[in-house]
């Protein structure tokens, strides 16, 4: 990006707040910084003003702060919006990722690696925490020796639709099996893709070919 005039934060603990509006204005020099501390206040100022970059909390006093992504992204077409949390799990990562985020920055990273990667913005790259780059290699790397997986044609349709957002309840509707049944079959996807998370069941999934992310 060229220059970054309007940034917004969204983080609700003041000190925090603080310590990121105090990078973003030594790093990227912006003309204006605005703050919400709410789920509601970011809504509303993403409704009210354009801004060039978000940096947003995902724990947020009234709601995830991964609801703000996709309508700040629609807002703001050329803006970046970028995570800051304390979240290191594959769940909010690849749940902030498929919401559109542009990067994804852990707030107990160093001082010195947190403002690397936040002043690469203006460089064009993208900003990741080292140990959130590693967890996507990781998804995507072949594993040698890795056990070939074979899920039932059941496994498959409740796997594709849970990963198409639906929940497991209706999972089962859709596929005309009780709840208690579907919740059986993840129970043996789980297993057989040695996950633990309804995110990463799906990014393993996608990988090795067993079910069409399309």
């Amino acid at each position: 990006m060229d220059a970054i005039r309007q940034v917004l934060i969204v983080e609700d603990l003041p000190d925090v707040a603080q310590w990121l509006r105090d990078q973003v204005m030594n790093l990227l020099s912006p003309e204006r910084i605005e703050q919400a501390s709410t789920l509601l206040q970011a809504q509303e100022k993403i409704r009210e003003q354009a801004y060039d970059l978000a940096l947003i909390d995902l724990g947020l006093p009234d709601g995830s702060g991964v609801e703000l992504i996709r309508p700040f992204k629609e807002a703001n077409r050329e803006a970046m919006c970028v995570v800051t949390t304390i979240f290191d799990d594959a769940e909010h990562l690849f749940g902030s990722l498929r919401s559109g985020a542009d990067g994804y920055l852990l707030k107990d990273d160093t001082e010195a690696e947190f403002s690397d990667q936040l002043s690469g913005i203006l460089a064009g790259r993208p900003p990741l925490s080292a140990s959130i780059a590693r967890r996507l290699l990781e998804q995507f790397h072949p594993v040698f020796g890795e056990k070939e997986v074979t899920l039932t044609p059941r496994e498959k349709e409740i796997l594709t639709l849970i990963a198409k957002g639906l929940s497991v309840k209706h999972a089962a509707q859709k596929l005309g099996i009780s709840h208690y049944t579907a919740a059986g079959y993840m129970k043996d996807v789980y297993a057989k893709l040695q996950v633990n998370t309804r995110a990463e069941a799906t990014l393993k999934a996608i990988h090795m070919g067993l079910v069409n992310p399309s």
